[in-house]
């Protein structure tokens, strides 16, 4: 039997080597930092205890080097309110997109984006979409709202193939429209998704408008989304802030296309908004600095910005927000 003498010296012993041990760690976790700190956070990722960056509104992803502060702008800024039909042409290729910096996903785009185009028509009138398939697959062009059965758009265009559809999208409101084939995660999950705005026939007040898809990027093709981001590239928004003037009314048109997540939210730091779900009311639904979004679902945030500076944006899932869906947005 050890003496008691020995049993204390034991105890000693080990809280010495316990305090020693995390004194280690602490130092290994402030020397990676300091590390990750010079070296920049672009290739930190920050999935869990052995790989996480501790850093201020950091995350795991940049956008693509050649990618300037206008290379969305087709896709963030809508075109204006139409009076009339609307007819246009959309093709659907496979090609590679460079959705972060060297991350490259193999997509099935809409014109060539991740998303489609920012489609626009007003309530009452006809959007007619002709659709191309240039690929190899069955794909087809399903939009979401009220409009005739027979144009709902569920029939595979083969490749090679092409339909036409003709509707009148009804209530004024946001809406998706994606490829509906099964597997519908591959299908959308690969880029085949965009936003339909149908306005209202006496349109909206004078705003400075924004579109924002949240889309998750599978580059690895094991079926769950490695990276994330607004407007089809991981981080965009973090190195080029939207920019908007103070006191201007600011409405952003934003949707959830995230296919592999039961939900995602929309926080904005600094300041609260008004929400209209799907778009279809005037009448603000609450007033809010958060609005959760399941797949599929989208609102209407409008909001003013009466002091300068910088405010954040992004989803309260933190794996979103650290693998590429943290924004800015610039008010001067």
């Amino acid at each position: 039997m050890p003496t008691r003498r020995e049993l204390l010296w034991g105890l000693a012993g080990a809280t010495v080597a316990v305090t020693a041990g995390a004194v280690v760690r602490g130092l290994r976790e402030a020397r990676d930092s300091v590390r990750a700190a010079r070296g920049g956070l672009a290739g930190a990722r920050p999935e869990g205890p052995q790989g996480a960056v501790h850093s201020p509104y950091g995350h795991g992803a940049e956008p693509p080097t050649a990618l300037g502060p206008a290379a969305l702008d087709a896709l963030t800024i809508p075109p204006p309110m139409t009076r009339g039909a609307v007819s246009r042409t959309i093709t659907i290729t496979q090609r590679p997109v460079e959705v972060a910096q060297g991350m490259v996903m193999d997509g099935w785009t809409f014109d060539g984006t991740i998303p489609g185009p920012i489609l626009r028509v007003t309530e009452g009138e006809t959007l007619t979409l002709t659709v191309r398939n240039l690929t190899a697959h069955p794909h087809n062009l399903h939009t979401h709202g009220a409009h005739a059965p027979v144009q709902d758009g569920w029939e595979p265009i083969p490749p090679g193939g092409e339909r036409t559809y003709e509707i009148a999208p009804r209530p004024f409101g946001v809406y998706p429209y994606h490829c509906d084939l099964v597997p519908g995660a591959q299908h959308l999950g690969r880029g085949l998704h965009g936003l339909m705005l149908v306005d209202p026939p006496g349109g909206r007040a004078p705003a400075a408008e924004r579109v924002l898809v949240l889309g998750g990027y599978d580059v690895d093709g094991d079926g769950r989304s490695d990276l994330f981001g607004w407007n089809g590239v991981a981080g965009f928004f973090a190195r080029h802030p939207l920019k908007v003037r103070r006191g201007e009314l600011v409405r952003l048109y934003v949707a959830n296309l995230v296919v592999d997540e039961p939900v995602a939210t929309f926080h904005l730091h600094a300041n609260t908004f008004d929400v209209f779900r799907s778009g279809t009311r005037l009448v603000a639904d609450e007033h809010t600095d958060v609005v959760a979004l399941t797949v599929g679902e989208r609102a209407v945030l409008e909001m003013r910005f009466p002091e300068p500076g910088r405010v954040m944006f992004h989803p309260h899932q933190s794996r979103m927000a650290e693998q590429g869906a943290m924004g800015w947005i610039a008010i001067v």
